[in-house]
């Protein structure tokens, strides 16, 4: 067997963030998968027949990755999203008006609560901005057909009423790329969505999901997934790629560890036995947080897909 030699990771004045990651390449351990995964993240986009398909977990807005998601739909990095409730719900809470603060995981939660302010970690929102919206969203439902809708049709009606430039609901609906969030109902938005029922009938069949999910599986040449933590949006990707033999491609960044058995800490190297990941594919997976990498790698693309473009 032979092995390339490695080298030292290099840093210097003026160094952009793809002349970072090209140097990472020679280091080891999470470094060196960082910028491997860059570098199969741009294969993913420039092979035109991957339909590239992003899996959101957790709450990644409060996090500040909301622009970062959206210029990935607006750069046609992506045509397919699977989320989880939170991530719309957060998205469309900045679009009304609300916002999200600076804190600390070390504040005191009870005066938190006095002060009308709940706490995502070291992330704060108060609870003035859920009344902004809370009352955007019920405006927006006050529009709803009486209909079965997936998931899908449901986000695309909320990207059609938000007029935020900033939102990436509304860019997933500008560039026609399909948003599917198949447990939405545990979310601000799913509540809001419930409360609305009462008076209203309104039917979210998450069952039709998989019917247009299948659709577009079955219609690409190949898949490729970037699972940006685990979850039920991971889950329903994978599910649905047993449709086409497996992933071509996935990328996996998450920070769960594999013994508990659960899918959000998984190996992407483990859904082959599945048959969710094709036995030829490429795949990576990185132990770390999202808010950390993504930037990263997001920004070494878009530096050589300008570069491609000239």
């Amino acid at each position: 067997m032979k092995f390339k030699r490695m080298k030292q990771v290099n840093v210097y004045p003026g160094m952009t963030v793809d002349d970072l990651l090209i140097s990472m390449r020679d280091g080891g351990f999470t470094c060196r998968k960082v910028a491997l995964a860059t570098g199969l993240l741009e294969e993913m986009i420039l092979d035109n027949n991957c339909t590239v398909i992003l899996g959101l977990a957790g709450a990644l807005i409060p996090g500040g990755m909301r622009n970062i998601i959206r210029t990935m739909i607006e750069k046609d990095i992506v045509k397919c999203i699977v989320t989880t409730g939170a991530n719309i719900s957060h998205d469309l809470l900045e679009t009304s008006g609300g916002s999200h603060y600076h804190g600390s995981e070390h504040l005191d939660d009870e005066k938190l609560k006095e002060i009308e302010m709940s706490r995502i970690f070291s992330t704060l929102i108060t609870y003035e901005s859920f009344v902004k919206f809370e009352t955007m969203i019920q405006k927006i439902l006050e529009t709803m057909q009486d209909e079965k809708m997936s998931s899908r049709q449901f986000i695309f009606e909320l990207g059609r009423h938000v007029d935020d430039p900033l939102s990436f609901v509304r860019a997933a609906f500008l560039k026609k790329v399909p948003i599917f969030s198949p447990s939405f109902s545990d979310s601000m938005l799913g509540v809001q969505s419930w409360l609305y029922s009462q008076n209203v009938p309104l039917f979210i069949d998450v069952l039709k999901d998989h019917t247009e999910f299948s659709n577009i599986i079955f219609e690409a040449d190949r898949i490729g997934a970037m699972f940006l933590g685990g979850g039920v949006p991971k889950h329903f990707i994978m599910n649905g790629s047993q449709l086409h033999n497996g992933l071509s491609y996935a990328i996996q960044i998450t920070m769960d560890r594999p013994e508990h058995g659960g899918v959000s800490g998984a190996s992407v190297k483990e859904a082959v036995s599945w048959g969710k990941m094709a036995l030829k594919g490429k795949w990576i997976d990185i132990m770390s947080d999202v808010t950390l990498v993504l930037p990263l790698m997001i920004s070494g693309v878009l530096s050589r897909l300008s570069k491609r473009n000239g």
